[in-house]
């Protein structure tokens, strides 16, 4: 039962009740489950600019870019737009994109059917049945080849893309389904297509206010808020809009039929706006969301206007799915470094106590000395002795003895002892440092991954593979042979400021793209991006210092602290630590700055948040 149940139940009476629009919204705000809306409107939307562009345009090629993914390459006029059909159920959609065309290597049977029919035919006519989320291409067909209809149902998981004959038969589809898994309508090749059943909802263009008031009462009479009930009473409407639309009627009141009259002259003025082209698509990004009117419920959102609904789907969905690409690969390469992160403090700890036992070298010395220096007085067959301090007077010490050796054998078992720690003491501080190195490395990597965008993550991701961080699954992804891209800005003189956001930058800011002669800044004992402040004579000028030490401090752990050291030097005193990781590096003759990330001034100079 819903929280408010004890305070709407007592209202909800034969007498109507009243509620507040400002109530709802405290209820309703940041409860958009809708966040992909291609519903009906979108779907006219789209239809209509394809209607406009694409008629007459020829099939060049089809690609299977993805799973549950068709893009068709046509030649319009000169240019050579793309059409995209994705039936992913996170992101089924249809609109004309600017993506680089691109292809799996091996095209599923049903990609390779559509070539088959479509490449050289021109598109006729796009349409779309009334108040439903299905694109229907009629083709002319290249020569040889029968007509044939390429039909697109955007329906979320029952999203498909069909192709049928002239007569209606079904020649394939990218989903087949059986008769067994739906009784009511099966999608396989020499079925005939049956369109989606209708649901049992008004027609908005069609209804009569009586109509409308009528379902409305009987809905709310079941309990149904407004939005709900409006959904479920009217066709090809969203719950976002159906929101929209509630909001923007004002104060419920079941008591009077005006309140319903002024909601069905809403809804039908909206659907009438896919007629006349009266429709204004916007996109929200703070809700990533967006829809086919501006809407007024979520006004103090920022909502980005388009003047076609293909540039806003495409510009929408690329957005999204690299965000979503970005936040998979973020996760995927933060897992592997704090699993390598967690063996790597394990195994530190491990050589910490090693290192403790090592350390106990000099006392198995003194053991054998002590044996060797009173071995006369020592009686066979005893656990151990007490014996005077060769070093310090006064001090007893008690020697472990083996009852089953002589004293002289004792005694050598000690200074075996001794030796074999000793050397193990030098050994473990060997790999103490290497493991040490090693966690501050993993560290350094935690930063970059959070920092990084998409392209910077890749190159991350390529280091950690090579590291042995991540093992390739499948075939092995193409190295970035690119030269990296640091981030770059110009000082207040006019000098080249580069900053490294990982590894790979950062040995290429260092040791490829600047001179000798030119200025380098990282934080102090924090992880961050190495700076390189070019073209400046060393020492470079004080503000030149202050803006590259800002920067060095903003892109570092030390981002949000508002007192930052930064070391910075020439280049030619920095250098590569012997076998050590990308990007890892000594430097020398080194002065230091305090500085403020934090300083709006500095941040607003060079447009940082």
């Amino acid at each position: 039962m819903s929280i408010l149940a004890p305070i709407m139940l007592p209202l909800w009476n034969r007498f109507g009740f009243i509620f507040a629009r400002a109530a709802i919204w405290n209820y309703t705000r940041g409860r958009e489950s809708e966040k992909m809306a291609f519903d009906a409107l979108i779907m006219k939307a789209v239809t209509d600019e394809l209607q406009d562009q694409l008629v007459g345009a020829r099939v060049q090629h089809i690609y299977e870019p993805g799973g549950g993914e068709i893009m068709m390459q046509f030649y319009s006029r000169g240019s050579r737009p793309g059409l995209l059909i994705s039936v992913d159920p996170r992101y089924a959609r249809v609109h004309l994109t600017a993506r680089r065309p691109q292809g799996k290597e091996k095209p599923s049977p049903f990609c390779m059917l559509l070539r088959k029919y479509l490449v050289g035919g021109r598109a006729a006519i796009f349409s779309n049945p009334p108040l439903e989320r299905i694109l229907e291409i009629s083709f002319d067909p290249p020569e040889g080849m029968p007509p044939v209809k390429l039909i697109a149902e955007i329906m979320g998981r029952r999203s498909n893309i069909i192709l049928v004959d002239q007569e209606g038969i079904i020649l394939g589809a990218a989903r087949t389904v059986s008769w067994d898994k739906n009784p009511k309508r099966a999608i396989m090749p020499g079925e005939l297509y049956r369109p989606v059943p209708s649901q049992d909802k008004l027609n908005p263009l069609e209804m009569s206010r009586e109509q409308f008031t009528a379902r409305m009462r009987e809905l709310l009479n079941g309990g149904k808020k407004p939005e709900k009930a409006l959904l479920e009473a009217v066709d090809g409407i969203n719950p976002l809009m159906a929101r929209e639309m509630c909001f923007r009627i004002g104060s419920f009141d079941q008591a009077f039929d005006q309140y319903f009259f002024n909601l069905h002259d809403q809804v039908q003025e909206l659907f009438n706006k896919t007629i006349n082209g009266g429709l204004q698509p916007v996109m929200l990004p703070g809700k990533k969301i967006y829809a086919a009117a501006p809407l007024e419920h979520l006004a103090e959102e920022e909502q980005v206007k388009f003047e076609r609904f293909n540039e806003m789907l495409d510009q929408f969905y690329s957005n999204l799915i690299r965000e979503e690409r970005e936040k998979q690969l973020r996760e995927q390469l933060e897992s592997a470094v704090e699993k390598r992160l967690a063996r790597l403090n394990k195994k530190l700890k491990q050589q910490e106590e090693e290192l403790a036992e090592a350390g106990d070298a000099p006392r198995l010395r003194l053991y054998g000395e002590l044996l060797l220096t009173y071995r006369h007085q020592i009686p066979r067959g005893e656990n151990s002795v007490t014996l005077p301090d060769l070093y310090e007077e006064g001090k007893m010490v008690t020697v472990p003895l083996d009852p089953s050796l002589p004293v002289s054998a004792n005694a050598q078992r000690h200074f075996n002892r001794y030796q074999k720690a000793k050397k193990g003491q030098q050994k473990i501080k060997k790999q103490l440092q290497k493991t040490r190195s090693e966690i501050e490395y993993c560290r350094g990597l935690l930063y970059a991954i959070e920092n990084s965008a998409e392209t910077s993550l890749e190159e991350v991701r390529q280091e950690m593979t090579e590291a042995g961080y991540l093992r390739e699954k499948g075939k092995p992804r193409r190295k970035i042979d690119a030269a990296p891209q640091p981030l770059k800005f110009t000082t207040s003189a006019g000098h080249t400021v580069l900053v490294g956001r990982n590894n790979r930058q950062n040995d290429y800011i260092t040791f490829k793209a600047a001179a000798r002669r030119d200025t380098w800044f990282h934080v102090r004992k924090l992880p961050g991006g190495h700076v390189v402040l070019k073209e400046a004579p060393f020492p470079p000028p004080e503000k030149d210092i202050e803006e590259a030490a800002f920067l060095a401090a903003y892109f570092s752990k030390g981002r949000d602290s508002s007192a930052v050291a930064v070391d910075y030097t020439e280049i030619r005193h920095v250098r590569r630590r012997p076998g050590g990781k990308p990007g890892f590096v000594f430097y020398e003759n080194f002065q230091t700055v305090t500085t403020n990330p934090l300083d709006p001034a500095l941040r607003k100079r060079f447009h940082l948040q």
